[in-house]
């Protein structure tokens, strides 16, 4: 194989570390996994931590890209439906599934790995907290709620493989702004 963009180097490497963890991640892994020599590596990147910032550095901008930005118009169940549904393929999408299984693998041990993690962290508690605040007053209970259950489903879907149940978080937690809360903001 030859490589012609050196972010087939980056995707490989995320490929890796998901699969196998990143204590049997090398440069000779990451050689036989692109069907390379070792050294061929070495004429995009000096070492396997410059591979790593690097990989960090381009999924930063995809999940950029990507993840950051939804856009809202409907009720409250229709948007948390919406953002359920964003997070879920932006985290089983082709392009980012493996390197979001790398973060979960590595953030104990990588601080830009732990940075990324939280930083979709905060954004989904963000957004959900948004679109609860539309719903009711108890936003500040709710949201928390809300954005911690998405994230605790999305990271075990990720480890699991597969993504069953997220659709019925929507609708639960619209059920309980709709129907659990006296104080509904007038909206």
């Amino acid at each position: 194989m030859v490589i012609t963009d050196r972010n087939e180097i980056l995707i490989r490497s995320a490929e890796i570390i998901s699969r196998d963890g990143l204590d049997k991640y090398s440069m000779q892994s990451l050689a036989d996994e692109l069907g390379i020599r070792k050294a061929s590596i070495y004429h995009y990147y000096r070492s396997k931590d410059e591979i790593i910032e690097a990989m960090h550095t381009y999924f930063h901008s995809e999940l950029l890209k990507r993840g950051y930005k939804i856009e809202l118009k409907n009720d409250v169940e229709s948007n948390l439906t919406k953002l359920v549904e964003h997070w879920q393929g932006l985290f089983f999408s082709n392009e980012m599934y493996d390197y979001l299984r790398c973060l979960l693998n590595m953030r104990a041990n990588d601080e830009r790995a732990y940075e990324e993690w939280r930083s979709i962290s905060l954004t989904i508690e963000g957004q959900s907290q948004v679109i609860i605040e539309k719903g009711t007053r108890r936003a500040e209970i709710i949201s928390p709620l809300f954005s911690s259950l998405l994230e605790l489903n999305l990271e075990r879907a990720l480890l699991s493989g597969e993504s069953e149940g997220l659709e019925r978080l929507a609708s639960t937690f619209s059920f309980l702004l709709l129907h659990g809360s006296e104080e509904r903001n007038p909206d």
